[in-house]
């Protein structure tokens, strides 16, 4: 460096000795100055490295400022994805106050991104206040604008306080946002129908249908369409209206009992009893379910014509010879008839697993009993009942339907505590397998699927 100077100033010295004349330089209107000729070019040359030196320096630190800003923000948001992954940790083991106090740490308020917002929202909704979450994630959404994550977690909230109205706007300003995301397109569907909207469901459902091409997917989706259609046609006020679309329904898909067992109760309303037998009638052919069954036998016996039943039984049976419920309510009614012959002949047809049913011993007794052998009625109870009367065992999952002879706490099949009900307590939910034996309806009629 010494060395550069000395030859920088033997260079200056070299212009000065060569360049000693004066020359004039005027500085303002009306003053000049003469300065050696060697002096006015040290002093331009020194004024502009000093220039450059500055603006290489400004530079300079410029770019150490925005290295040093850009490491503090590194730094920061190092601290708070390492502080997320702690909260996220704590809420996955329960930890929901600690969590919040984590993804709180440092903020001004509440956190700037949705990521992290949606997260303090969750530890409010595991903590069961759903009022609370709600507010973060409204403010977060002034914040952070109409973000899908937020919007589909404020939905959740609001169905978990249940305002469905505010679930149903929360989700439908999502899709404004994701038109195209099938998830949310299910989520609404779901709320729509939660809150009784069936006609929007409906039409939601067409746009979800529109856009699946997997065979096994569409199918699904259509028995979903077909419940949302059934339940929108319940919701007709117009009896005549309604009966006419659950008709269609059934059409469509024969097997679908709900809407024949509807159908034919929206035809009574009505008053027109004629086209409610045979609605249920028709269903009964293709599927002789036990709570068609049970209607046109009401039906019949307040018309005083039980004949017809006792018709149309012998009908299902030829045409369906392996339904065991038309056997076993075949057979009461011609008990209730007073035929006990032909109803000893029906029972004695059953199948073996079916003659093995303790229904099937149920009747055998009653059958004894209407014919004055009350020895044998009372073995045959005894083998339908048990000695304790079958009140307790077996036991019987109401989750997944997994049997099991004596009770335990935990399921193993749907992984769920406190799920096992006894007999008796099925029969008292309506959840029994047994057929009622005397009288009393099947109750009114329900959809085979939730949407």
């Amino acid at each position: 460096m010494g060395v550069i100077a000395a030859v920088l100033l033997i260079g200056a010295g070299y212009v000065v000795f060569l360049n000693p004349e004066p020359v004039a330089i005027q500085v303002a209107p009306g003053r000049n100055v003469s300065p050696p000729l060697a002096g006015a070019l040290l002093t331009a040359f020194g004024a502009g490295a000093l220039l450059v030196g500055l603006a290489a320096g400004a530079r300079a630190g410029a770019r150490g400022w925005r290295r040093w800003h850009a490491g503090r923000r590194a730094r920061r948001e190092a601290e708070q994805a390492a502080r997320t992954a702690r909260a996220q940790h704590l809420v996955w083991a329960g930890d929901y106050s600690q969590a919040r106090a984590e993804l709180l740490r440092g903020e001004r308020g509440l956190p700037a991104d949705a990521t992290r917002l949606v997260l303090l929202a969750e530890t409010h909704l595991h903590d069961g206040d759903p009022a609370a979450a709600r507010k973060i994630l409204e403010d977060g959404l002034v914040r952070v604008g109409h973000d899908p994550r937020l919007l589909d977690l404020a939905a959740e909230a609001a169905e978990r306080a249940g305002d469905l109205r505010g679930a149903a706007d929360a989700l439908e300003r999502a899709r404004l946002a994701l038109p195209e995301s099938p998830r949310l397109a299910r989520r609404l569907r779901d709320v729509y129908a939660a809150a009784g909207r069936w006609a929007e469901a409906v039409a939601l459902q067409g746009e979800i249908l529109l856009r699946i091409h997997h065979p096994a997917a569409l199918a699904s989706e259509e028995q979903v369409f077909r419940g949302l259609r059934y339940e929108a046609a319940l919701a007709e006020p117009d009896p005549r209206r309604a009966a006419r679309l659950l008709v269609a329904l059934a059409r469509e898909d024969p097997r679908f009992v709900p809407a024949w067992v509807s159908a034919g109760d929206r035809f009574a309303a009505a008053g027109r009893r004629l086209a409610a037998r045979r609605t249920w009638e028709r269903g009964a052919r293709g599927q002789p379910a036990a709570v068609l069954l049970e209607r046109i036998e009401h039906l019949n016996a307040g018309e005083g014509k039980p004949e017809r039943t006792t018709r149309l039984y012998r009908r299902l049976i030829r045409r369906h010879g392996d339904a065991p419920a038309a056997r076993l309510l075949f057979a009461r009614h011609l008990m209730a008839r007073g035929d006990l012959k032909q109803a000893d002949e029906v029972l004695a047809s059953l199948s073996p697993p079916v003659a093995g049913d303790p229904l099937a011993h149920a009747l055998w007794g009653e059958l004894h009993r209407r014919r004055g052998n009350h020895s044998v009625a009372a073995d045959t109870y005894a083998r339908a009942f048990d000695p304790e009367l079958a009140l307790v065992a077996p036991f019987r999952c109401a989750v997944c339907r997994r049997p099991a002879e004596a009770w335990t706490g935990y399921c193993t099949e749907c992984r769920r505590w406190g799920t096992y009900r006894a007999r008796v307590e099925r029969a008292a939910e309506g959840a029994g397998d047994s057929i009622p034996m005397r009288g009393g309806g099947s109750g009114g009629p329900s959809s085979s699927m939730g949407p």
